[in-house]
């Protein structure tokens, strides 16, 4: 009977321990269960986690303790910062650990960091198997315990973005047919048909799982590198380049606007606020695919943009299309070079207030605009804005090529009033005696 009571405690603080487990995790900010900023309970308290040495094998530890096995990704700050205890940094995980605990960290709440630096993961029930990397392979979804495959009947592009979504990897999917081979195991789905706006391709239309007629020959291959952005400084910033018919090629610049850019920073899985950068980082090579691109800003993907059809232009490559996806940004005031600055986050334009800002963050600003690295931080000359302010205290040491690398309290939160909105100068010399005139930007 002891021993019978002994066990019986013992199988209670077991399952207490696992339940106070996939308790004490959580994932707050993002589209969908599976992503958001990683928070953590500890001491009675919610708080974020650090990105120091944070990597993918970090993320499918905590991914592990939510329940959705070792599928992780990193995602940076995507999701923002969050407010409290920083509990965790130099967290530094092998990804075979089941629990935080098992990971080499600082003591908890001992760390270096703000809330500008806060974690954010995704983990998914969908993988891309036996390609050449991360981004592309053979679609297998994890269902009942099991991984499966899914078979290409009624597949296209639209589900294949669904799954790069999932993936975190933005809407750029590409269908690459059976180019990956036959899988093994289960065939979990068959027909599956998206709209393009589902977080989870277990959202979109199917047959059922498990309900099928196919063999593992028709099992689909994905591939989530449809559009990149090369021969920038960052992947956020570079030439536009779309795959296409095997081949990567470029897009010229007729009628391409920021509503197009906007688009492609959606497929690439950054924010909406993608700008149109003239050639800044053209020219490129090979095909020029696209032409006369003409974007309402709301498409998922740039194909469902009108267009020349593909190959079909009169271009050269010295006019190749560049993009940035890195917050909009501007000044508002008598000049384009000089008034209140104001960033562009989640739809809205903002405010960024005065907390900490120097000139070196005025010289950062200014070096994204075009100008060089000529800012200068002159108060609150152009008075107060409207709407959210959308930065507090931010810090640059003017190395970075965008305001939003710099360190700062995290989207949207700060402790200040539009009276002390940011005004910025990118007048290198006071005598306002220099301009550039009939060029792509100022």
């Amino acid at each position: 009977m002891k021993m019978a009571n002994l066990s019986l405690s013992s199988f209670v603080l077991l399952l207490l321990w696992a339940t106070a487990t996939a308790q004490d995790v959580r994932l707050v900010g993002g589209p969908s269960p599976g992503a958001g900023r990683l928070e953590v309970y500890h001491n009675g308290a919610w708080g974020t986690v650090c990105d120091d040495h944070f990597n993918n094998a970090a993320a499918s530890v905590f991914c592990y303790m939510l329940g959705y096995g070792h599928t992780g990704r990193f995602r940076g700050r995507l999701y923002g910062g969050g407010r409290g205890r920083i509990w965790l940094d130099d967290v530094r995980c092998t990804g075979s650990e089941t629990n935080i605990s098992k990971c080499h960290h600082r003591n908890w709440g001992n760390n270096n960091c703000g809330h500008g630096e806060d974690v954010s993961i995704s983990c998914f029930t969908a993988r891309l198997t036996g390609g050449s990397g991360s981004r592309e392979g053979r679609l297998e979804v994890y269902h009942n315990g099991t991984w499966g495959t899914v078979c290409d009947d009624q597949f296209t592009n639209a589900e294949a973005g669904v799954v790069c979504y999932m993936l975190g990897y933005g809407h750029g999917g590409y269908n690459f047919g059976n180019r990956y081979g036959a899988g093994s195991g289960e065939i979990w789905l068959t027909d599956v048909q998206c709209n393009g706006m589902e977080l989870s391709i277990e959202d979109c239309q199917h047959s059922g799982w498990r309900n099928h007629s196919c063999d593992h020959s028709e099992d689909v291959s994905v591939s989530c590198t449809a559009v990149r952005l090369a021969g920038g400084s960052s992947l956020q910033e570079g030439r536009l380049e779309l795959y296409h018919d095997g081949k990567w090629g470029t897009v010229c610049r007729n009628n391409f606007t920021h509503a197009a850019a906007r688009v492609v920073c959606h497929m690439l899985g950054y924010n909406d606020s993608g700008q149109y950068i003239g050639t800044r980082y053209s020219a490129g090579s090979g095909q020029i695919w696209l032409d006369n691109v003409q974007c309402s800003g709301t498409e998922m993907n740039i194909a469902s943009c009108q267009y020349h059809d593909w190959g079909n232009h009169d271009c050269r490559h010295d006019e190749d299309v560049s993009v940035s996806c890195f917050s909009a940004v501007r000044l508002v005031g008598d000049s384009s070079s000089k008034g209140r600055l104001e960033v562009y986050h989640n739809g809205t334009w903002g405010t960024v207030c005065a907390n900490g800002f120097t000139d070196a963050a005025a010289e950062v600003l200014c070096h994204s605009l075009g100008y060089g690295h000529t800012g200068r931080f002159i108060g609150s000359a152009y008075g107060a804005g409207s709407g959210p302010i959308w930065l507090d205290n931010v810090h640059c040491n003017g190395s970075k090529s965008h305001i939003e690398q710099c360190l700062h309290s995290g989207w949207g939160h700060h402790n200040c009033s539009h009276s002390d909105d940011v005004s910025v100068s990118c007048i290198a010399d006071s005598t306002e005696s220099v301009a550039l005139v009939g060029g792509e930007n100022p």
